[in-house]
C-alpha cells in the first residue's frame, strides 16, 4: 500500500489520518511523548505512530519517506513544517501539503515549491465569515463568466435598512432589488418601497457589491 508519512500528532493529524487509512499506509510523526501516544490510542493498529523529530532526515529516512507518495506537514510549528517539507522536496514525495499557521511565512512554503499549502488563518477568517453570511443570506449564486451575484437576504427587525427605501439599497450598494418576498407575497417593489423587519429582498448585482451589504449587514 502507498505510505502517507503526517508531521505532527495532533487533532487535524488524527482526523486526517483516518480519512486516508483506506488508501495509505499512514506513518505519524512527532517528537512529543504524550502527543504520540493519544495519536496511538486514537488509532490503535491504523497507524503508525513514531516517536522522533520530524524535521530530521534521518528520522523520516527510517520511516519510509524515500517510498512515500503523500507528505503532510501538520504541525503547529512553522519553522519544524518547512524544515520537514525541505525534506521531503529533497526526497522527491511527489505531494507534498503544508500546514502554514503564520500568514506572514507563506513566501518561505511556496520557495519551496510544494503541491499546496493550508493558511490556517484564512480558513479561520472564512469560517466567521461564513456564519455571518449565513445570518443574512438565504442562498447565494454567483455567475463566474459575468461575476453577478444573485442572493435572498432576510432583514432582520434589528437590522439597519428597516425604514430604508428600496433606493436607498440600489444608490447605496449598486445594486438591483427586482423582487421583495413580504408577508408571504412576492412583489416588484418600487424606488420608494420602504423595508419592514422580516422582509426578504431579491437582490443581484456585483459580487463585490453584495458582499459589501453582506458584511454590513452581518455585523449589525
Amino acid at each position: 500500500m502507498r505510505i502517507a508519512i503526517i508531521v505532527g500528532a495532533n487533532n487535524i493529524s488524527i482526523n486526517v489520518a483516518k480519512t486516508l487509512m483506506d488508501k495509505y499506509e499512514i506513518v505519524i510523526v512527532d517528537s512529543n511523548d504524550e502527543a504520540c501516544s493519544r495519536a496511538f490510542k486514537a488509532l490503535k493498529s491504523s497507524a503508525l505512530v513514531y516517536r522522533g523529530d520530524p524535521g530530521s532526515e534521518d528520522v523520516l529516512s527510517e520511516v519510509g519517506i524515500d517510498k512515500a507518495e503523500l507528505f503532510l506537514a501538520l504541525s503547529d510549528d512553522d519553522e519544524l513544517n518547512h524544515r520537514a517539507c525541505s525534506i521531503a522536496v529533497g526526497k522527491g514525495v511527489p505531494i507534498i501539503i503544508a500546514r502554514v499557521n503564520n500568514k506572514s511565512n507563506e513566501d518561505l512554503f511556496r520557495e519551496l515549491n510544494i503541491t499546496s499549502m493550508i493558511n490556517v488563518e484564512d480558513l479561520v477568517t472564512s469560517a466567521i465569515e461564513a456564519i455571518l453570511t449565513k445570518r443574512v443570506a438565504e442562498s447565494i449564486f454567483t455567475d463566474p463568466s459575468t461575476n453577478l451575484s444573485f442572493v435572498i437576504i432576510r432583514v432582520d427587525e434589528k437590522s439597519q435598512i428597516i425604514g430604508k427605501q428600496i433606493s436607498y439599497i440600489v444608490d447605496n450598494y449598486e445594486v438591483a432589488v427586482p423582487y421583495v418576498i413580504t408577508s408571504g407575497r412576492t412583489i416588484k417593489p418600487s424606488g420608494d418601497y420602504v423595508v419592514e423587519g422580516n422582509d426578504e429582498l431579491v437582490i443581484v448585482g456585483p459580487s463585490a457589491s453584495i458582499n459589501k451589504l453582506i458584511k454590513e449587514l452581518s455585523t449589525e
